[in-house]
């Protein structure tokens, strides 16, 4: 049956899911039509007289921060880390490739209260499924613990934006939302699927097809009615959260196996993004000497450098920047990615360098090291 307008869908709400929506069978433009029977206008496939096709749906797009330019993402961490942290993790600003050496000491520079277990946690999974904390694809998030209505202490928790299960998922496929999914699940809907209504979880269901295997899936989710969700100050809200869950079960079965399993995810936009900096690290600002537990450590003026810092070999060659031989491992692994041979990568590698002579990546200049790495990293997300 078209979607008519009636109490909570207006004919504007009609034009406007018109534009973000297509036809569920043909996956043609949609259009407005009148019905001078009921006198009310209803949603329906553009070529509806001829096709009677029904039912809408959305089709998955790009969000978030990997859409963004490299400016843009920069300017998006001197605003949330500080310029220090931001000049010090900028070297890995878009990469998806990144090692679980790496993700960790992106983790700890923004979260360095964190547990070393919980940084280990989220390490792996940014290795294992192409994930970058700088992305707001993983993040760590303390939580109060509390017995008898008191706080006792601190718990941490590794938690997933969900925007990045629906990026790990179009890296392989192209899906669209059913049926004005996620949202509230009717009554029938629980009766159907649970088996009874359930009054105590306020109850979500999302609805997704394959659009290449016109595979379905219905993911199911809920939230206790007398508990909180983090971020409510942000306008987080329990019905949110249940249709977080539920659009992560429904990927989960459209796709099994594919996302990481035991984490919880949130929508990011209601995550803080107060990462427990110390003002010693942001803005240039200064802690008050002695701040930490009336301690103070100094050197006096013109004291010389250690002597194992101070020594070196005479006639060896300079070592290079631990950070530049970082850009060249995630050059190679990036070509590697993109399947390019070695001819490519030559061609590709003389252009950017301007040097005909450059033949490897061994070879490219530390000052063009960065920019490349970065280059071939946003060339990843668009492959």
């Amino acid at each position: 049956m078209p979607l008519y307008e009636d109490e909570t869908t207006t004919r504007e709400q009609l034009q406007e899911l018109r534009r973000r929506n297509r036809c569920q069978v043909c996956q043609g433009a949609l259009d407005v039509f009148l019905d001078v029977d009921k006198g009310k206008a209803f949603l329906a496939c553009r070529d509806w007289r001829r096709t009677q096709h029904e039912g809408i749906m959305r089709v998955a797009e790009p969000k978030g921060i990997e859409t963004l330019n490299i400016p843009t993402r920069r300017e998006i961490m001197v605003e949330e880390l500080g310029a220090k942290k931001a000049t010090a993790l900028e070297r890995y600003g878009g990469v998806v490739s990144l090692t679980r050496a790496e993700a960790m000491e992106i983790l700890k520079t923004i979260w360095p209260q964190a547990p070393e277990i919980e940084v280990l946690k989220a390490g792996i999974i940014c290795h294992q499924y192409g994930l970058n904390p700088l992305m707001k694809h993983i993040f760590l998030i303390p939580f109060k613990r509390r017995k008898e209505g008191k706080v006792i202490g601190e718990d941490w928790a590794v938690v997933q934006g969900i925007g990045s299960n629906r990026l790990i998922a179009r890296r392989k496929h192209n899906y669209s939302y059913l049926d004005m999914t996620p949202r509230r699940m009717t009554e029938e809907e629980q009766t159907k699927i649970n088996g009874e209504v359930d009054d105590t979880k306020i109850w979500a269901i999302t609805k997704l097809k394959d659009m290449e295997t016109r595979a379905e899936a219905i993911g199911v989710g809920s939230w206790p009615i007398d508990e909180v969700p983090y971020g409510t100050e942000k306008g987080n809200t329990k019905l949110n959260m249940a249709c977080i869950r539920s659009e992560r079960e429904g990927i989960d079965r459209l796709y099994p196996a594919e996302m990481p399993q035991g984490v919880e995810v949130m929508e990011e936009k209601y995550i803080d993004a107060e990462y427990h900096i110390d003002k010693t690290e942001v803005g240039g600002e200064t802690a008050a000497p002695g701040a930490e537990e009336g301690k103070t450590k100094t050197m006096a003026a013109g004291a010389p450098p250690t002597e194992e810092k101070s020594q070196k070999i005479a006639g060896a060659p300079p070592a290079e920047p631990e950070e530049v031989a970082e850009d060249r491992k995630r050059i190679e692994a990036s070509v590697k990615r993109l399947n390019w041979n070695q001819s490519k990568i030559t061609a590709y590698l003389q252009d950017r360098c301007k040097d005909k002579s450059i033949t490897s990546i061994e070879q490219i200049p530390a000052d063009k090291v960065h920019k490349i790495a970065h280059e071939l990293a946003d060339w990843e997300l668009m492959a």
